[in-house]
């Protein structure tokens, strides 16, 4: 007596990919609705232009200045003369003492220095300056 056995037909496994593309495209979209993009400030500036532009890591305060009426610290808009009580409550929250600056290429010349001065006096030693790259 001889056992037989029948072969079952299997059925492949098929694996449907229209629902995982459903799934990617929701998630692009997602991600491209919900993305922020770092925006510097609120004050229209027109940065000066050089060659050698490298890019600088996230800093800890990003100072906008357009002339000694219109500065931004952070997101406060401030003056000239309100300048220094603001960068100094600024270095009190932050130990990171680093700073950028963004200036409008037609603002003066001293103002910047200025500006500088009283950073350093508030114990930012690295300020780095804002520029575009030129296009050759």
């Amino acid at each position: 007596m001889a056992i037989t056995f029948t072969k079952k037909n299997k059925q492949k496994s098929v694996i449907d990919m229209i629902p995982m593309i459903d799934i990617i495209f929701q998630l692009t979209i997602f991600f491209m609705v919900a993305t922020t993009f770092k925006i510097t400030s609120g004050i229209e500036l027109e940065l000066p232009k050089a060659a050698t532009v490298s890019d600088v890591t996230t800093t800890q305060l990003s100072v906008s200045i357009v002339n000694e009426n219109q500065i931004m610290v952070g997101n406060a808009s401030t003056n000239f003369s309100e300048l220094p009580l603001i960068v100094a409550d600024e270095a009190k929250k932050s130990p990171a003492r680093s700073a950028i600056i963004y200036g409008d290429k037609n603002m003066e010349y001293n103002l910047l220095i200025e500006v500088m001065d009283i950073l350093r006096k508030n114990g930012y030693d690295s300020i780095d300056l804002a520029l575009t790259k030129k296009r050759d």
